[in-house]
């Protein structure tokens, strides 16, 4: 079976945008990448269930959202921007036609009204303020806006250490409901919830390398226990990056940079404990996001550095991997999606 997926990234050295590949499940080969859009730095987009991708954009001295119509052979359909940089984040419920995005350079998480051209109307912003103990942590930096099982947004603040909860109206307006402190100096960054257990989450913090399990109810977050990412011993630097979960709900997988691995858990019958399974290195340079393929057989990991992309195999049983390859080449790659 053909899959496809697109990768983008930085365009600070050869990228040009974001690249599509196809994927061939029966062989676990990828295509060469052919460059689908032309954009400045899409380091992070989402893909509607219409096939509109929302992309982070650079335009000038503003940044924002962008939306694109893969149907149409990637047709721009317009933006969303702001004054300075672009976000870090941006997703798309279609539940709710609304994008969020979260720039971790103003401290500004947006919502996106999404319109019936499917162009976006910046309906409400959330102006976050707070800092830490880290020198990275002098002011608000929020690096995820996702929407609950229940349907309120739920904002990762990498600078104060918080997770905080807005209800979000009709009309795509927010309203402050709950925080939760993380532990000093962690860094929140990515936040996932349990398909078959909805009141349970695990968010990865960057600065600390961990993952805490969370229990959520109503809006608000309770800390229940606390993972480390890192071997025993480890020494180097690292910063976790990205988070996911499989449909099952039966494992978690995560990635670090700098120690350039994944690091899979099995997560117990009722969702509240995690138990270390493998860590394998991803065979390539700073890998930042990673995603399962369309059949949850595969996982693969574009490399920010390096610039290749490292296939996986995964046993949907025992959720252990194993690694094929890493021969495709792709610039700067920071984002992954299947459609």
């Amino acid at each position: 079976m053909q899959e496809n997926l697109l990768i983008g990234g930085y365009t600070r050295q050869t990228s040009k945008g974001i690249y599509q590949l196809q994927f061939n499940t029966e062989n676990a080969q990828l295509s060469t990448a052919d460059l689908a859009i032309k954009l400045a730095g899409p380091t992070y987009f989402a893909i509607s269930n219409e096939n509109i991708l929302y992309s982070v954009i650079k335009d000038g001295d503003q940044g924002g959202v962008a939306a694109y119509d893969i149907k149409h052979n990637f047709k721009y359909l317009g933006s969303a921007l702001q004054p300075k940089n672009s976000p870090a984040y941006v997703e798309v419920s279609d539940r709710k036609q609304l994008v969020f995005s979260a720039n971790f350079h103003t401290g500004i998480v947006t919502v996106h009204k999404i319109n019936s051209d499917k162009t976006l109307t910046i309906t409400d912003k959330i102006q976050l303020t707070g800092h830490s103990v880290r020198p990275e942590q002098d002011a608000s930096h929020p690096h995820l806006a996702h929407l609950t099982p229940d349907g309120n947004l739920v904002i990762c603040d990498y600078g104060s250490d918080k997770i905080l909860t807005y209800s979000i109206d009709a009309n795509g307006k927010a309203s402050f409901v709950s925080e939760f402190q993380a532990p000093a100096g962690s860094a929140p960054r990515h936040l996932v919830f349990n398909p078959q257990h909805p009141d349970w989450a695990y968010c990865i913090c960057e600065l600390a390398s961990i993952i805490l399990v969370l229990h959520y109810h109503q809006g608000k977050f309770t800390q229940l226990c606390t993972y480390p990412l890192m071997p025993a011993g480890y020494q180097g630097d690292n910063s976790a990056a990205a988070i996911k979960i499989s449909a099952d709900g039966r494992f978690l997988y995560t990635s670090n940079r700098g120690h350039n691995s994944l690091v899979t858990f099995k997560v117990s019958a009722d969702g509240q404990t995690l138990e270390h399974l493998q860590t394998i290195q991803t065979q390539g340079n700073f890998p930042r996001d990673f995603a399962f393929d369309l059949t949850g057989k595969y996982i693969l990991v574009p490399h920010q550095k390096s610039n290749n992309v490292s296939i996986f195999q995964r046993n949907l049983t025992t959720g252990y991997l194993t690694f094929i390859n890493n021969d495709t080449q792709v610039p700067e790659g920071t984002c992954i999606v299947f459609y």
